[in-house]
């Protein structure tokens, strides 16, 4: 960051790479924000200090408010995002927007570069149900069980992303805290998902539901 920064400096700089050099300023200081935030969230857990913020909000507030935390992190890959039906929910949207940043995160990491990762939010029966899949090379059938401990990062040796390995476990302490649940699964097709699953009250907005891809 401070290499970047510094060459901002230079008068023989194009546009081209001074966009570049800001780019790589702005993910570092994302990335850097990122850690300060987990490490914050992840003593909160751990003091039982995590106090759900019950409200009336709509899932499409969630799901941007979780890109705009992870802009940075995923701007190599295309986000299709499908929110299905109109009906506000009563949850904490600032801690399952929290978890679904991480998600989102995740996918970036454990996929290629200019892979699609889809993200899809349903609200059906009482839950919220908040969908992220990636399309990488899938989680290892060792790694499975371990995805969401503490520090854990697999043993795919194809994929060795920087970070801390604290996000998933942070991403299940937040959605607990709400009275939720969290689970990852392989695709048949390749990739994974990852799905949040949040008991929530409903209240309907409109008499038909709508789709809205981004």
């Amino acid at each position: 960051m401070r290499v970047a920064a510094s060459n901002l400096q230079a008068t023989w700089l194009t546009d081209a790479d001074r966009r570049e050099q800001s780019d790589l300023v702005l993910a570092e200081v994302e990335r850097l924000t990122r850690i300060f935030q987990n490490i914050l969230e992840m003593a909160r857990i751990d003091a039982g200090g995590v106090a759900a913020d019950i409200r009336w909000a709509h899932p499409r507030e969630i799901v941007e408010v979780a890109q705009g935390h992870v802009e940075q992190t995923i701007r190599q890959h295309p986000l299709d995002v499908a929110i299905a039906g109109d009906a506000l929910v009563r949850l904490d949207p600032r801690l399952t927007a929290a978890a679904l940043a991480h998600l989102l995160e995740n996918a970036a990491q454990y996929s290629d570069s200019g892979t699609r990762i889809d993200l899809s939010t349903s609200v059906a029966d009482g839950h919220l149900i908040v969908a992220v899949r990636d399309h990488g090379h899938g989680i290892a059938a060792t790694d499975l069980p371990h995805v969401f401990d503490r520090f854990y990062r697999g043993s795919n040796g194809r994929v060795r992303p920087s970070g801390t390995g604290m996000g998933l476990s942070i991403a299940r302490g937040l959605v607990a805290a709400e009275g939720g649940r969290i689970w990852a699964e392989n695709c048949t097709d390749g990739g994974a998902r990852f799905t949040i699953d949040v008991p929530v009250e409903m209240k309907a907005t409109a008499d038909e539901s709508e789709e809205v891809r981004a």
